[in-house]
């Protein structure tokens, strides 16, 4: 890794143990307990928005996502919790007051979207599957670990949006997310992702009111206002827009 990066990366490492300790204050008892006995019979990595809003320092958990290497054992330890079937054969359900989403790791879209490949670990490249960068890590519940690449280090340290991953079947989703976490967090857009954003806007067609309604049960940005949010973007230097 980069050396610039050096001080964000030992960060990381020294938050590897407290960030466990987050995980069983936040997660209230029943679901830290189900992500326990789920991880003595597979390896079970946290990734998304609750490590994200960790490093931001905003510790209110919703939702855990959640990868696994096998999922034999899901079916029989959800027992008689309610769950419907997501997108690529994951679980979606509620324990206690928090919502998980679950895949195996070999079913993720990012990693459908690449060549087969051999004698790699397939955790280690699972960041570099994510859209965003600021999603590029994800954390073994097993090893008590965080697992990232330089993209996630390039955010903290810049406070910028980019992409890793650009191919994504809901751009609609990634255009209204951008404009979303950009205001959430105050956090600059970068020239690349605003690029491709911008390209898949002008193609024209895009319902973002449906995406909304879906993503966030409400609609927060109007077609118009992300139209003019993303035209009227300027550029400010050679690595980020404002």
């Amino acid at each position: 890794m980069a050396r610039k990066y050096e001080n964000i990366e030992n960060k990381i490492k020294s938050s590897e143990q407290p960030f466990y300790r987050f995980l069983h204050d936040a997660l209230e008892g029943e679901m830290f307990d189900f992500l326990i006995n789920l991880s003595s019979h597979t390896n079970v990595y946290i990734f998304s928005g609750i490590i994200r809003n960790y490093f931001l320092h905003n510790y209110l958990v919703r939702d855990v996502d959640v990868i696994v290497d096998s999922d034999e054992t899901v079916r029989q330890l959800l027992g008689n919790h309610k769950y419907i079937i997501n997108s690529f054969g994951g679980y979606k359900l509620k324990l206690g007051k928090k919502n998980l989403d679950l895949w195996r790791i070999d079913n993720t879209w990012g990693l459908k979207r690449v060549p087969k490949m051999f004698d790699v670990d397939l955790q280690t490249f699972i960041p570099s599957t994510a859209f965003f960068n600021f999603s590029s890590i994800i954390y073994s519940i097993n090893d008590k670990q965080f697992i990232y690449t330089e993209d996630f280090l390039s955010f903290l340290h810049s406070k910028t949006l980019d992409y890793v991953f650009s191919p994504n079947l809901n751009q609609e989703l990634c255009i209204v997310n951008t404009v979303y976490y950009s205001e959430k967090y105050k956090l600059k857009i970068g020239n690349r992702l605003l690029k491709l954003i911008r390209a898949w806007h002008l193609e024209g067609g895009r319902d973002y009111k449906q995406v909304q309604l879906k993503h966030f049960g409400e609609v927060l940005f109007s077609n118009q206002k992300i139209d003019s949010m993303l035209n009227s973007r300027k550029k400010v230097d050679n690595n980020y827009v404002k």
